[in-house]
């Protein structure tokens, strides 16, 4: 099959969807299919992932920042009520009037902080449809007509977020009669992170209608998720895990970290505040204050000033570092070099499809895991049933764990390695298999 794909998200960016779409195109071809792929130039993101395929079957296009101006015109405006030539950052910390004395003085720096608030909101809801990357829709849809004049695809696969390429699918397909599979990597009307304004929860829940109904099919990343897009559309859907790399052939010498005096665990990528909590960590690590070995929690990737506060308040901020962000490969290495890897999910019900890319990496690194969060959701099941560590949000059973493996660090030197049964089925030539067959039952037999 000839194979197009639209993301925003292609290597060399170094993001995790980035990573699931090279290792989805890349995966195609071998399954023989020509494979095109269409992606932005985002310019927004380190750009270390090494390219999956072949150059030439890569186009990128620019796109058109939607806001740009509200952002210029705010800037120059308080600069203008200022009266200063301050550069940008300066301008936008300092242009608010400050108070100096008397009620109204005092109020005047809030109420234009809420009514700015009120108004840039207002503007985002009504022009960044379905997101603020929009802007690229016009590229993408030109730069896959110019494509397909003389390589016509028998099936587009749009992967979003962001909407907006499933939105560039939706008119591409629709206008050319091209089949069109849509993949969620994430929920778009029913997202709980960022719930929109009732009036823009419609729109978006119209536009999502709209384009699934012209999809084939659907793609998703949970079995709770699958279940909720089939009941909501009634259309084929599949789970199609993010998976790991299966070219790791793990070795006791290799196991965990070499420092003897410490139980290094590991956290990669953003904290969401108030929802991805690493506390209950933090507390079960003061509880083992006076254990020989020291648990020590390393964050790669993360705002230190979602941890380092936390940490503080635990009385463990000596056992805390944070660290900058690091490129893949770099990144994976450190998975197989820590002696526990950290997953955090938000504690509530809302979480339940929601599996982090990170989850498979984990346990494709095949060492322990400390899972914090809803304890129902998929990774705490998935994590019991293959005993790949731990999920708890008790800080007591959590420390009880650690007290374990700190007693088999300091007797052993290191942690074993997870069984291999706890990652089977997970690699990401098995799940590319899986996709291949829904797009071939799709396509080619008309599904």
């Amino acid at each position: 099959m000839n194979i197009l794909i639209l993301t925003w998200f292609f290597a060399p960016a170094n993001t995790i969807g980035a990573v699931r779409l090279g290792a989805t195109a890349a995966g195609l071809r071998e399954h023989g299919h020509d494979v095109r792929v269409i992606a932005a130039r985002s310019g927004r993101y380190q750009e270390t992932l090494p390219l999956p395929v072949p150059a030439e079957s890569v186009h990128y296009t620019g796109w058109w920042d939607v806001n740009a101006a509200r952002d210029s015109f705010a800037i120059a405006l308080r600069r203008l009520r200022r009266g200063t030539s301050r550069p940008p950052a300066a301008a936008v910390d300092a242009a608010l009037p400050k108070a100096t004395g008397g009620p109204t003085a005092q109020a005047s720096p809030g109420l234009a902080r809420r009514f700015g608030a009120r108004l840039s909101g207002l503007y985002v809801n009504l022009t960044n449809w379905p997101d603020w990357q929009i802007g690229w829709l016009p590229h993408v849809v030109r730069e896959a007509r110019t494509l397909i004049r003389d390589w016509r695809p028998d099936v587009v696969f749009a992967s979003g977020p962001p909407f907006t390429t499933l939105l560039a699918g939706y008119v591409l397909c629709r206008r050319s009669g091209l089949p069109l599979v849509v993949e969620f990597r994430d929920r778009w009307s029913d997202d709980p992170y960022y719930p929109p304004p009732p009036w823009r929860h419609r729109i978006d829940a119209w536009g999502e209608r709209r384009i699934v109904a012209l999809a084939k099919g659907l793609v998703t990343v949970s079995e709770p998720w699958e279940e909720a897009f089939q009941a909501k559309y009634g259309k084929p859907t599949v789970t199609i895990y993010n998976g790991y790399d299966n070219d790791f052939e793990p070795t006791p010498a290799t196991s965990g970290a070499n420092d003897v005096n410490f139980l290094k665990i590991r956290y990669l990528g953003h904290i969401y505040p108030g929802r991805r909590d690493p506390s209950t960590l933090f507390a079960a690590m003061k509880l083992l204050d006076d254990a020989p070995v020291k648990v020590r929690a390393e964050f790669y990737g993360t705002d230190a000033g979602q941890v380092w506060p936390l940490a503080e308040g635990h009385g463990v901020r000596h056992l805390v570092d944070v660290f900058p962000r690091v490129p893949y490969e770099q990144s994976v290495a450190l998975q197989r070099q820590a002696d526990a890897l950290l997953l955090m999910q938000w504690n509530d019900p809302k979480e339940q499809g929601n599996v982090p890319g990170k989850f498979f990496e984990y346990l494709g690194a095949r060492r322990p895991i400390v899972g914090l969060g809803y304890d129902e959701g998929v990774p705490a099941r998935l994590i019991r049933e293959r005993g790949a560590g731990v999920y708890t949000n008790d800080p007591n059973d959590l420390a009880a764990t650690l007290a374990m493996w700190l007693e088999t660090k300091h007797r052993q030197g290191h942690l074993p390695w997870l069984d291999a049964a706890a990652c089977a089925g997970f690699s990401r030539g098995e799940q590319i298999s899986r996709l291949n067959y829904f797009l071939e039952s799709l396509v080619v037999t008309g599904g």
